[in-house]
């Protein structure tokens, strides 16, 4: 934790920034424009027909990270002992969870979230600010005396790359959720999401929340202690481009994705964002329900020949960000029926156990805890009874889908920081609004395209009103 005379430097940097925690509805629009650099003609979304409000109020809860980014935009990612200038300074609210509800609020539910932060001004201006986008934050806890998270978040223009260096707060102990709060929390919520930290807390969020029979979306962005026994108890799990080759050790993306869904046998759903190269999802249960199962086939290869047909983006105009980039939705292709998915022949099951050692100690290492690798290794759960990850099975059965990214020029992207929170948030209201799931891959894909037009992990997240009418509707 910073220092005393640290963190009276940072409340001042706070004050200094203090726009960058102003609420969006309050901030009048033209002021709004002007203090991210943006033409103000740039703000006109005339070229969509923008969505109207939903019909109805739908409360969706989140738990997770929740701080202050403090991004430096740079030319080119800086050399070991190297000095440079930023081109851009912002201080803004971040974290996954807040951000992915940020990101929900704005496309019209009306999210809560679980967290705790300091009671110190950066936490206020954190406050602040999620309230100003409609985030209920009557669960949100202070810690007097500790400072709030934050995290230095190094912009490399050139590169295409964001650099994060974190620093938490205090921790939310499993005892501070008492029945009562848990019963407040769940009270209406049609879907709960965990961005994967907190876990000793959040799996008593979680246990009650499926005893209550409300879905549960479980984040998985790298190796963290516990996040096993969380994603066992995931109706749906979003992983980001690393995390299954991390977590299982395999060589091919392929595998690692059935070994993920082989080991958690209640996720319906499990999708893998990979970045530019957009998506790709297995689905079983309700979904393969019924459909005759088309062939046996390696994963592997079902992908390969998914990517073939993934047809170039359209020339629609699907979203118009605040700075006037036009960003067209990608495509959606899926495999005819369900499959008996199988591993590669390059699946190497003592090779993968050896590689996750080595992703588990790098992943203890880079979170200041390096003599804990054993608790960022797979089968790591301390409680066998609070989780149900499976052995490794020979294959499984399931429909699979690949979505491409969306489009916008090359040159329109000014930060990736807070991608993968915006593509959640979209699937979040996807899940909430009963929305096709090939359509919300569709939607997130918009969502996140379009946060990358501006710095930082909110500043271009879209409201409804900038989105093509039907890709928000159900």
């Amino acid at each position: 934790s910073p220092s005393p005379h640290l963190t009276a430097k940072m409340a001042g940097t706070i004050h200094t920034f203090r726009h960058s925690f102003q609420p969006a509805a309050t901030a009048p629009r033209q002021w709004r424009a002007q203090r991210r650099g943006l033409p103000i003609a740039a703000m006109s979304n005339a070229e969509v027909k923008g969505a109207g409000p939903l019909s109805k109020k739908i409360k969706v809860v989140g738990m997770g990270s929740c701080g202050v980014d403090y991004l430096a935009s740079v030319a080119a990612y800086p050399r070991p002992d190297e000095k440079l200038r930023t081109e851009q300074l912002e201080v803004q609210g971040g974290g996954n969870a807040a951000n992915a509800l940020t990101a929900a609020a704005r496309l019209g539910l009306k999210p809560a979230l679980v967290t705790k932060i300091g009671g110190d001004g950066l936490g206020d201006g954190i406050i602040t600010e999620l309230q100003g986008d409609g985030i209920d934050t009557t669960h949100v806890m202070r810690a007097q005396g500790h400072p709030s998270p934050f995290t230095y978040i190094i912009v490399d223009r050139a590169g295409g790359t964001r650099t994060c260096i974190h620093t938490p707060g205090a921790t939310l102990d499993p005892s501070e959720l008492t029945q009562p709060a848990v019963a407040a929390i769940l009270k209406d919520a049609a879907l709960v999401y965990f961005d994967g930290r907190l876990t000793e807390a959040a799996l008593v969020l979680a246990h009650a929340a499926r005893a209550a029979r409300i879905p549960v979306l479980v984040e998985a962005e790298r190796l963290r202690p516990n996040l096993e026994a969380l994603l066992a108890l995931a109706d749906v799990v979003v992983t980001s481009a690393h995390f299954p080759q991390d977590w299982t050790g395999e060589a091919e993306l392929g595998d690692a994705l059935l070994a993920v869904a082989s080991r958690l046998p209640r996720a319906h759903t499990v999708i893998t964002t990979r970045g530019v190269r957009g998506a790709v999802m297995l689905q079983r249960g309700a979904a393969v329900e019924g459909s005759k199962i088309t062939g046996k086939a390696a994963l592997v290869d079902v992908m390969a020949q998914l990517e073939k047909q993934l047809a170039t983006p359209s020339i629609s105009t699907d979203c118009v960000s605040k700075s006037g980039v036009k960003v067209a939705r990608g495509s959606v292709v899926h495999a005819q029926g369900a499959w008996e998915l199988q591993y590669s022949a390059a699946h190497n099951a003592a090779a993968a156990a050896a590689s996750a050692q080595g992703a588990a100690a790098r992943a203890a290492a880079l979170n200041a805890d390096a003599r804990n690798t054993s608790g960022y290794a797979m089968g790591s759960s301390s409680s066998a009874a609070a989780t149900a990850v499976a052995a490794p099975a020979a294959g499984i059965v399931a429909t699979v889908t690949l979505a491409s990214s969306a489009a916008l020029p090359k040159d329109a992207v000014v930060d990736t920081t807070g991608a993968g929170d915006s593509f959640i948030g979209s699937v979040v209201y996807g899940l909430a609004t009963g929305m096709p799931m090939n359509k919300t891959l569709t939607l997130a894909s918009v969502v996140a395209a379009c946060k990358c037009t501006a710095l930082g992990a909110r500043p271009g997240l879209p409201q409804r009103s900038q989105l093509a009418a039907d890709l928000l509707s159900a």
